[in-house]
């Protein structure tokens, strides 16, 4: 199977890894001010960090702050992502409301991707890739965050794969390392999904000071997504998009 993914003009799985930048802001006014200052520095598509965000469990106004954000993106794809507190975010939910809340952005149409964390469930992973499919216009983005450890080689394709089988157009997967030689088991990991299982693009990236090598080689490992900052950074070793830029070109 062709292991890209076409969103809006980007095409996720080949040449160099995409720039994607977070935005945390809390309010609708910072909110969009800091959407309008992509436009000016290195972004290949925008991730809004919904969790950060202070009205986000109410489906309305969530799906009104997607509208403004679109209006001002234009092109630049966008991705949906509510980021559970046993994944490091700030969203502490129920499960259904986390189902409700994607399944109601996936139905508006108004975001490109949607992340879904893998610890929600096979069933509302399933669901919510169905949802998706039906719409022909968005992708769903499963992911796994580990922010205490990195599990081994075998666990971490393991867990990427069970992602793809579930039917995920990309997955993704992000650990703490606590030593150089975690951040080459993420690495190989990586290889080996790049070598042996090329149903979808992949994302990985090894967080914190050590985990900064995994967001600028991804051209040799093969993950297709980087993520960097224009701001506050949404997890620990982002780097500022222009300096990662720099990377990436450089490499």
């Amino acid at each position: 199977m062709e292991r890209v993914v076409q969103v809006r003009n980007l095409t996720l799985g080949e040449g160099l890894p995409k720039i994607c930048i977070p935005l945390t802001d809390s309010d609708l006014h910072n909110l969009l001010r800091s959407a309008q200052t992509l436009q000016t520095g290195p972004c290949d598509l925008v991730e809004w960090r919904a969790d950060f965000y202070g009205d986000f469990r109410n489906k309305s106004l969530c799906l009104e702050v997607l509208y403004a954000l679109r209006e001002i993106l234009g092109d630049i794809p966008l991705l949906f992502t509510i980021r559970t507190a046993n994944e490091g975010g700030q969203a502490d939910i129920p499960t259904e409301e986390y189902e409700a809340i994607n399944l109601a952005v996936i139905e508006s149409g108004l975001a490109d991707l949607v992340d879904v964390e893998l610890s929600r469930g096979a069933d509302v992973m399933t669901r919510l890739c169905s949802s998706a499919h039906l719409t022909d216009t968005t992708k769903i983005v499963a992911s796994k965050h580990d922010f205490t450890k990195t599990p081994p080689e075998t666990e971490l394709v393991s867990d990427l794969c069970r992602m793809q089988d579930l039917g995920a157009d990309i997955v993704k997967y992000a650990v703490m390392p606590n030593s150089e030689r975690d951040v080459l088991t993420l690495l190989s990991a990586t290889v080996t999904m790049k070598e042996q299982h090329r149903d979808t693009p992949v994302i990985t990236m090894s967080m914190g000071r050590l985990g900064v090598i995994s967001r600028v080689c991804g051209s040799f490992t093969g993950s297709s997504v980087t993520f960097g900052t224009a701001g506050q950074a949404s997890a620990p070793g982002q780097l500022p998009a222009d300096r990662l830029k720099s990377f990436l070109d450089y490499l």
